[in-house]
């Protein structure tokens, strides 16, 4: 977690540390990436970098937790304003993500960063971040449906929305089996959860 002289910052300051971060770590080996590089590319005194962050990890644990809280307005903005239903949403939203996650060199290299080379303390750290936030997303998903009038007002939402978290966070753990179509096993697992939820 950032320092809160970092969050006093700017926002213009804090974008363009952020921003200069990502490109540093985008471009290097995680074991390789330096403070130093990472304060010249984001143009701030060496000293400064420790007023804000206690660690590089630090640095990208926030860089992960940014990225997450902008695909999360993105999703939600896609959800209110859809008229399709639950299964196809979620089956919508899982495709933006992925796009999202895929927009650009920088983020394609920021997620293999994640996935191969940041120490597993540190990935387990931001996975243990974005459970709650992912539940938190799916949680007003099911809320939306339930004003709608499309789910029950009776339901566990918290539990409908671990179902989600779980399975989109895990659905490769579905089947090991070669060439299996894990869209096809999300439709389904959301096809049924829906199908539990709706009024009758």
């Amino acid at each position: 977690m950032p320092k809160q002289t970092f969050f006093n910052l700017a926002n213009h300051k804090k974008e363009r540390i952020l921003q200069g971060a990502k490109e540093v770590f985008a471009g290097k080996h995680y074991s390789k990436v330096t403070i130093d590089a990472i304060v010249e590319s984001a143009d701030i005194p060496k000293g400064s970098f420790y007023q804000y962050f206690h660690n590089k990890d630090d640095l990208f644990k926030h860089i992960f937790q940014d990225i997450g809280s902008e695909k999360e307005q993105i999703l939600l903005g896609i959800a209110k304003d859809s008229n399709e239903s639950f299964s196809k949403l979620i089956m919508r939203m899982v495709s933006e993500s992925s796009k999202f996650e895929n927009r650009d060199q920088t983020m394609t290299a920021l997620k293999d960063r994640f996935l191969r080379e940041c120490p597993q303390s540190v990935k387990e750290e931001i996975l243990a971040d974005l459970m709650p936030s992912t539940m938190n997303l799916y949680r007003r998903i099911v809320e939306m449906f339930i004003a709608k009038g499309d789910f029950r007002s009776d339901i566990d939402i918290t539990a409908a929305a671990f179902i989600l978290t779980s399975t989109t966070l895990n659905i490769e753990a579905y089947s090991s089996e070669e060439g299996f179509d894990y869209g096809q096993a999300l439709i389904g697992i959301c096809n049924t959860l829906e199908l539990g939820l709706k009024k009758h």
